[in-house]
């Protein structure tokens, strides 16, 4: 029996190519790409979970309640470590982290590769495998080097790396260092650094602020012995915060501290470890996401499942009104109600196994190229883990369920004597389902449409806004280890100065937006200043700073060589910082800091960070961390000879590093990676999802139609015209995408403005956004349904009246 029905389902199918290669094909593709965005909802998910005690690792910040506002410190003074583990016997490890770019040199190369200065503790608390060397020794020499195992193949080839010596260049200094170990790579959803690992006493400013308490440059980790209750642990490090921050406690309760739920002005907190990537107001803004995207992925997936299952149930459905002689013969045969369910669930099975397998097919050939566009590293593998499995398997058993058990319990409800007599039509029931089914296809698109141009739209201004400094004109140079800064940006100066087709240039620490290198760093300093808690971003420049950023010098002066004193202790500042300072006229005003420095100059205000976050206050230094990258102000005509000038240049004294220039308008840019991803993925999602609901509709229209044919003809003979039936027979349709719109555009506004309040500065939600989306979404709705309407309203009504 069973092989009998198996006969006859794909003789079915096989007469019904069309409605095979539609299935297939929606089927397929819905698989494949849901798959892809199912993996990366996964991938992101799961970010740091891998670590094996996870559970027991906390990153530790801090709260501080101005009078203003309420900040966040995501790093913490150096001496921070010690005491934890000193006052707090349930801190069973704890280790610090500074990431840093850094080169190894190699045969006269240097290969360009991220260090991490941490502590022992590092190999004891996170989940990477040490391949070789001893654990417990790793770290434990100051001159001791643990490399990845990428790394050390990119240095050594096949041959043995543990106790090799090898030469590391950062501080624009070589540094010897031997193997001690080789670390696995692990996967790459991770925020723990883990390429080249060096003691944290090897950090250039160790010495100077090991014992400071005011200067806040690392991560902090810690793991909780098993059993403490984190939320108890956290309270109790009051006591801890009151201890060590004492002077700027009572400082920031003279300045009108507000005091939150647990009584305290200044608060030091501890995150898991899983939580802080999707923290951007603590995890910070270098690889944390709003939490809202990986669910959104998730639910795009879903709803194109749901689109693809929905057409093929309709499909099914219209189908089965050409095989209704088939099913009432059977059951005059006596055709039992399970065994009729049985063979038409049968078929939606067969098509949806194979659906599944091209589905599948289509994820891992598109693999490679998804990651390319959306810069992700997911790969099939994945899903062979117990959960995603699992998913899937329950995901393809749900969609069969629904595409093959509705359609054949449909099918079960002919009435076999009208159905012998050449009369079925559905029920209003079916109808209202159909029709349901279509509205929810529509607005799942419409939401889709409205999701991206909103989208876009933010992108839009963020790339239109002006930023206070020029960006097209001046090209960023990361400098390197393997020449001094200052050195360097002498050198340009020297061999560059007369060129007419280059204006100025000068350096600084830390770079405008993000280039090629991807470094990021921000480094803060606090003072207090005539009774107040100064709190300011500070950063190293050098002459002609202003001239060359185009930046708008409000009071004061630039750093000038006429004013050699200006090396070390001068400032300059921007807008924010001088109304901080509380002063008129903050000109001449001495900082209360290290080096009593003198403000020289202010400048307007400008987005030296992204627009996620209010512009800070920020003051610049010549006497700071030194310069990482050169700033060069060049003629806009012929900037690829320009470019080519300056690259010479700089492999004249520093031959054996990479040349990672790029403009600053490109850096801006790079600072909206994930929007931008987050629009392309919303952008194709929208496009298979409205491919999807024509293709339902489509079929739709043929059943609907194809029962009003009679109808047609009587109006075609009483003289209606092609364009009024056309009008008549899509009208129905296009009201159900009416209220598409209308149950759509709401959840878009609502969804877009929980995803834009993550920008400090966003654009409006306009309302002719959802007039655009639902013109397309009514245009594209009225092309599919018109195709065949057309056709029916040209067709020869006499054919149709003599049909009954």
């Amino acid at each position: 029996m069973l092989k009998n029905y198996l006969k006859i389902a794909l003789r079915n199918l096989w007469k019904n190519k069309t409605y095979l290669f539609i299935n297939l094909i929606g089927m397929s593709v819905a698989f494949g790409v849901s798959s892809l965005l199912f993996l990366t909802t996964y991938d992101m998910l799961t970010f740091d979970m891998f670590h094996e005690k996870k559970g027991d690792i906390y990153r530790v910040y801090d709260k501080i309640n101005n009078a203003e506002e309420t900040k966040y410190g995501n790093t913490m003074p150096l001496p921070m470590r010690t005491a934890l583990k000193t006052d707090y016997p349930q801190v069973k490890a704890a280790t610090r982290i500074v990431t840093s770019p850094g080169q190894v040199l190699k045969d006269d190369k240097l290969i360009n590769r991220g260090m991490a200065f941490t502590d022992e503790d590092y190999l004891k608390m996170f989940g990477y495998q040490l391949l070789q060397g001893d654990p417990k020794k790793a770290l434990s020499e100051l001159s001791n080097v643990v490399l990845r195992e990428d790394v050390a193949k990119s240095i050594f080839g096949e041959q043995p790396a543990l106790g090799k010596t090898i030469t590391l260049i950062y501080d624009n200094l070589p540094h010897a260092f031997v193997v001690s170990g080789i670390l696995e790579k692990g996967p790459e959803n991770t925020s723990i650094a883990n390429e080249m690992l060096v003691r944290m006493e090897n950090l250039g400013e160790y010495n100077n602020n090991k014992d400071r308490w005011d200067a806040s440059q690392n991560s902090l980790y810690i793991q909780l012995a098993e059993g403490t209750n984190p939320d108890t642990f956290e309270k109790g490090l009051k006591a801890f915060t009151a201890k060590y921050y004492k002077g700027s406690i009572e400082q920031l309760k003279k300045e009108g501290a507000k005091i939150d739920e647990r009584g305290e002005v200044m608060s030091t907190r501890i995150m898991k470890l899983s939580d802080t990537h999707f923290d951007t107001k603590v995890g910070g803004r270098g690889r944390a996401i709003n939490k809202f995207f990986p669910y959104v992925l998730l639910i795009v997936g879903i709803v194109i499942l749901l689109i693809a299952a929905i057409n093929f149930v309709n499909l099914s459905i219209a189908k089965s009104f050409g095989r209704a002689k088939e099913v009432g013969m059977r059951k005059a045969l006596g055709a039992l109600k399970t065994q009729i369910v049985g063979q038409f669930w049968g078929e939606a099975f067969i098509i949806c196994v194979f659906a599944f397998g091209l589905g599948i097919a289509i994820a891992y050939l598109l693999n490679t190229q998804y990651n390319a566009i959306f810069k992700t590293s997911i790969t099939l593998k994945t899903m062979t883990e117990p959960i995603l499995l699992v998913a899937m398997l329950s995901c393809f058993a749900f969609i069969t369920l629904i595409a093959g058990g509705y359609p054949a319990w449909a099918v079960t409800r002919f009435n076999t004597i009208e159905v012998l007599k050449g009369k079925i039509k559905l029920s209003s029931r079916s109808g209202g389902i159909r029709n349901s089914l279509i509205v929810f296809q529509f607005a799942m698109a419409v939401l889709l449409i409205a999701c991206t141009m909103i989208v876009w739209t933010q992108i839009k201004f963020l790339r239109d806004k002006p930023l206070g400094f020029s960006t097209s004109e001046v090209y960023s140079i990361p400098i390197g280890n393997e020449v001094s800064g200052k050195r360097l940006l002498q050198h340009f100066r020297n061999r560059l100065a007369g060129q007419p087709r280059i204006y100025s240039m000068t350096g600084c620490d830390v770079n405008l937006g993000r280039g090629l290198d991807g470094s990021f760093s921000k480094s803060m300093l606090g003072f207090e200043q005539n009774g107040r808690t100064i709190q300011t971003n500070m950063r190293t420049a050098d002459y002609d700073y202003v001239k060359t950023l185009g930046l708008k010098l409000i009071d004061g002066r630039d750093f000038s060589q006429a004013y050699p004193t200006d090396t070390v202790n001068s400032v300059v500042i921007n807008e924010t910082m001088a109304k901080q300072l509380g002063v008129k006229n903050p000109l001449g005003v001495i900082l209360n800091t290290e080096n009593k420095e003198k403000v020289i100059g202010v400048v307007k205000d400008f987005h030296f960070e992204s627009l996620h976050r209010e512009i800070e206050p920020v003051t610049f230094f010549m006497n700071g961390f030194g310069l990482n990258y050169l700033f060069v102000k060049i003629a806009p005509d012929h900037t690829e000879e320009t470019i080519a000038l300056l690259k010479k240049t700089y492999h004249e004294l520093a031959p054996k590093s990479e040349f990672q220039g790029s403009f600053l308008d490109e850096n801006a840019e790079n600072q909206y990676k994930s929007e931008s991803r987050m629009a392309q993925m919303f952008f194709s999602a929208a496009t298979l999802a409205i491919l999807l609901s024509c293709m339902g509709l489509f079929a739709i229209a043929i059943m609907v139609i194809s029962q009003r044919t009679k109808e047609v003809g009587i109006r075609k003979v009483l003289g209606a015209s092609v364009g009024s039936i056309t009008l008549l027979l899509s009208i129905d349709f296009l009201k159900m995408v009416a209220i598409a719109i209308v149950i759509a555009s709401p959840l878009a506004w609502w969804a877009m403005d929980a995803w834009l309040a993550d920008f400090a500065y966003r654009t409006p939600i306009y309302w002719w956004i959802f007039v655009v989306t639902g013109l397309i979404a009514v245009g594209i709705a009225f092309a599919t349904v018109s195709i065949q309407a057309i056709g029916a309203a040209l067709s020869n009504p006499v054919k149709s009246l003599k049909t009954e």
